[in-house]
């Protein structure tokens, strides 16, 4: 009887192994799938959001993502907007980088940003009321992104970009 019980323990690890395997090696695939059937997303104080609009310079782009006012429940009364620069293929960014950012869509700069991604450095002059201040200047491998951090008085974000 002990022997039998040996064996089928044996026998049963043996035939786990290749089980936990494929569980770790599939986790990947079985996490997307998790996050897929479920509806799980990256919330946006993370991602920055959808992207709204981007704009192509000559050797790099603007990405401009959608304002995240997003709260437990409902808009906040303070949020921010995140700014990319990404160079074009074989490229690099600009030392300085001068750009007039709007966020309504109406032809009205929002802003005006100036980047010296070198140091990381950069400096705002506000144009509307709902713009408050830098809130980071992140740097990423060849990239880089600034998050402005806007006021939403209302509860609801009051610009509707023309082009969304």
């Amino acid at each position: 009887m002990d022997r039998l019980k040996s064996i089928l323990g044996n026998a049963w690890a043996i035939t786990a192994i290749p089980i936990i395997l494929a569980t770790f090696i599939g986790m990947n695939f079985w996490a997307k799938g998790m996050a897929t059937a479920t509806g799980v997303t990256i919330s946006p104080w993370y991602s920055a959001g959808d992207v709204m609009q981007t704009i192509q310079h000559p050797g790099y782009r603007t990405i401009i993502h959608r304002p995240v006012f997003m709260g437990l429940f409902g808009e906040t009364k303070n949020g921010f907007v995140q700014i990319n620069w990404a160079p074009d293929e074989k490229t690099v960014l600009p030392t300085q980088i001068d750009e007039d950012i709007d966020l309504t869509g109406n032809g009205t700069p929002s802003f005006h940003i100036h980047v010296n991604t070198d140091t990381d450095e950069a400096a705002l002059t506000i144009r509307t009321p709902q713009v408050i201040n830098i809130e980071t200047v992140l740097r990423m491998d060849k990239e880089r992104a600034v998050r402005i951090q806007l006021h939403n008085p209302s509860g609801k974000w009051p610009f509707t970009p023309s082009w969304s």
